[in-house]
């Protein structure tokens, strides 16, 4: 299997949005009802306001924005009727794992319709064995927040390495007695923690399985390492940092409560926001530190898109042409400030520079193997207890691997016998 294929760009932010133009969409009379879904945050809430712009008087379209996306989605793509979504925006992850079980509509044809019309690019184009299985209109990566005021006035460098923000964080602690807890990092258990720790695995030079094959190996010395850094950041974080998520994160981090974390950089323009952050204009941004000296950095590069259900509903090209709206020069131009976007007319700026830093710094495309969220998962369900000290960080990683093998020969990816 190829793996998907996607040019990052040139990247930005910050225009004042204009009025939107008379969405193209409406020139078709398109007909039906099309049902579409994705999380809900800004950049989402802008695109569904955007796809119905196409409603007229045969067209009716219903943007579902949901916390509960992936499951629905899963739940949906994998009905072996007609899915009751007609499209959904996924991550690169969820992609991974619809395009492993054969879950996804081709879009080659319909790229090839009307691709020159809508001024798709090929950056957009995920591609498959050579078909456009996906179309990506934003860019993601984890960053370093950080309280420039704070650093400027105690003459404190930007940290590149963790270490380095370990000893930063012990001089903000001691310099600092409104900032108990320096660090915010998203520490949840399951998703978020695993999340971290193949961040840190990658830049300490492990992997999670051996090359070529799905054998685990992320168990190994790197992954007891990744545990043992990961352990070390507790002092300086949150009492409840183990049930830390992307929001708690970025309210420590507004409220001034934590002076530095790693944090997606979708949401840096949030930052800057005076209605929520009491440090507006206060936060700056760099790449994630790497997990030792010489290391990439400890982030990896995303990319969202959307995709159509194999077993979908028969209104596919009425489905694409409302996507295209969605994801039209004129919709990113309008919300140009609300993400990092794939297409090249996204003007750059303060808080849009998150992912070429981490390009420039060493951070990987995020694993593409099929097999990996079946690892991911199974290091998510111990990390928190190994963390704690409650469990022994080899055993707990040497269980999780145990376990992703026994899913991993049930599915194939691994010979081997159960019994």
């Amino acid at each position: 299997m190829k793996r998907r294929q996607l040019l990052v760009g040139a990247l930005s932010a910050g225009v004042a949005p204009p009025l939107l133009a008379e969405p193209l969409c409406r020139q078709f009379g398109l007909q039906g009802r099309l049902e579409l879904v994705a999380n809900s945050y800004p950049v989402m809430q802008h695109l569904a306001q955007r796809a119905t712009t196409c409603n007229g008087a045969g067209l009716h379209v219903n943007f579902k924005l949901t916390p509960r996306a992936q499951s629905e989605v899963e739940t949906a793509f994998a009905s072996g009727g007609k899915s009751p979504f007609d499209a959904a925006v996924v991550s690169a992850s969820v992609f991974s794992d619809l395009y492993a079980r054969s879950q996804l509509y081709t879009l080659t044809d319909l790229v090839r319709k009307y691709g020159a019309r809508y001024k798709l690019e090929e950056r957009m184009l995920v591609r498959m064995d050579g078909e456009v299985m996906a179309i990506a209109f934003m860019q993601n990566t984890q960053s370093l927040y950080y309280r420039r005021d704070l650093f400027q006035r105690h003459g404190i460098a930007v940290p590149t390495t963790y270490d380095q923000m370990l000893e930063a964080a012990t001089r903000l602690r001691a310099l600092e007695p409104n900032i108990a807890n320096p660090i915010a990092q998203t520490y949840a258990q399951g998703w978020d923690l695993a999340t971290e720790f193949t961040n840190l695995l990658f830049s300490l030079g492990g992997s999670f399985f051996r090359p070529g094959s799905a054998e685990p190996v992320f168990h190994g010395s790197e992954g007891v390492a990744a545990v043992a850094l990961m352990r070390s950041l507790l002092p300086q974080m949150s009492p409840n940092a183990l049930a830390s998520n992307s929001d708690d994160v970025m309210n420590q981090l507004q409220q001034g409560r934590a002076a530095m974390g790693v944090l997606w950089a979708s949401r840096a323009i949030r930052m800057d926001d005076p209605s929520a952050s009491r440090v507006a204009g206060l936060i700056d941004f760099a790449a994630a530190p790497a997990a030792k000296r010489g290391g990439g950095s400890a982030a990896h590069l995303w990319w969202d898109g959307v995709v159509l259900p194999r077993h979908g509903p028969a209104q596919r090209e009425a489905t694409f042409l409302v996507l295209m709206e969605m994801l039209s020069e004129a919709s990113v131009e309008a919300g140009n400030d609300l993400t990092i976007w794939v297409r090249s007319n996204y003007k750059p700026g303060r808080t849009g520079k998150g992912v070429a830093q981490a390009m420039a710094a060493g951070a990987r495309m995020w694993p593409a193997e099929p097999f990996f969220n079946l690892a991911h998962i199974q290091v998510g369900k111990v990390l928190a207890d190994a963390i704690k000290g409650v469990r022994d960080p080899a055993a707990a990683l040497a269980g999780a691997a145990a376990a992703y093998r026994l899913t991993a020969i049930e599915k194939g990816y691994i010979r081997g016998d159960l019994a």
